[in-house]
């Protein structure tokens, strides 16, 4: 009776393990695309981080030959206002670009960085060759 119990949880389990699962957090105009390396649809590499001196985010694009375009935007909230800066990157600069987002302004060489910064994102559009576009989100805390 054990044994019969045993079989019955592991192909319970096999079969459970084994069943595809449809991802459901992928928009239904990208489920469609092709699949390379660990999941990812094909498309621009993101990869921001947070400058050392935590004034500024650092964004490393890479893989910008599969795609036509890249926009960015990062918005952040300062005690007074709305804050941001934006940029985009074409697929003419070559296969990688990195852009420097500053917390503030510069002008002739001198730099106002902001104070009280909350609820600062990073929104990225990839505009792809097939002519579709995918946007990626990144909260980021300061």
């Amino acid at each position: 009776m054990k044994r019969v119990i045993a079989i019955s949880l592991f192909l319970l389990a096999v079969g459970v393990f084994n069943n595809p699962v449809e991802a459901k957090g992928i928009l239904p105009q990208f489920r469609n695309l092709s699949v390379k390396g660990r999941g990812v649809a094909t498309g621009a590499f993101v990869s921001p981080r947070m400058r050392a001196d935590r004034r500024a985010i650092v964004v490393a694009f890479g893989n910008l030959k599969s795609v036509r375009s890249v926009s960015y935007a990062l918005i952040y909230q300062t005690d007074s206002s709305q804050e941001g800066a934006s940029g985009s990157i074409d697929s003419s600069v070559g296969n990688s670009a990195t852009r420097e987002l500053l917390f503030g302004t510069c002008s002739a060489g001198v730099c106002r960085y902001h104070t009280g910064i909350k609820n600062a994102r990073l929104e990225v559009t990839t505009f792809l060759k097939n002519g579709k576009k995918s946007i990626k989100r990144f909260r980021i805390r300061v």
